[in-house]
């Protein structure tokens, strides 16, 4: 759907309001919250040695049942609460849009029935 949109952000670097902004653009709709849901994936195998952490974020749109989910990198730190989102950049990997079923009273001009 937004695939060669996504593509032209995926290897560059953003501050995560900046990523919200970007997507927000990108699908033509608001995310509910700029900075996103953000996770933690824990997969060091089959190199602990990396010298990155790898996070997924995912921002739900206000008008749609949809998300965007983004898979981005940063620089490792020996914590998890050492991460400040708000100010440092990170490195987009991967970005997928998921389109969710519409519920029956859903009445956004988006969806079609």
């Amino acid at each position: 759907m937004h695939e060669k949109k996504f593509s032209l952000i995926e290897g560059e670097t953003f501050t995560i309001d900046q990523l919200g902004k970007e997507i927000e653009e990108i699908v033509g709709s608001k995310v509910t919250d700029l900075t996103g849901v953000k996770k933690r994936v824990v997969a060091q195998k089959p190199s602990p040695e990396q010298d990155f952490e790898t996070f997924t974020i995912k921002f739900n749109l206000e008008d749609l049942p949809d998300f965007v989910d983004v898979v981005a990198t940063t620089e490792k730190k020996e914590n998890i609460e050492v991460y400040d989102f708000d100010k440092e950049e990170l490195k987009v990997r991967l970005v997928s849009y998921i389109r969710q079923e519409a519920p029956m009273d859903n009445e956004s001009e988006h969806v079609s029935g």
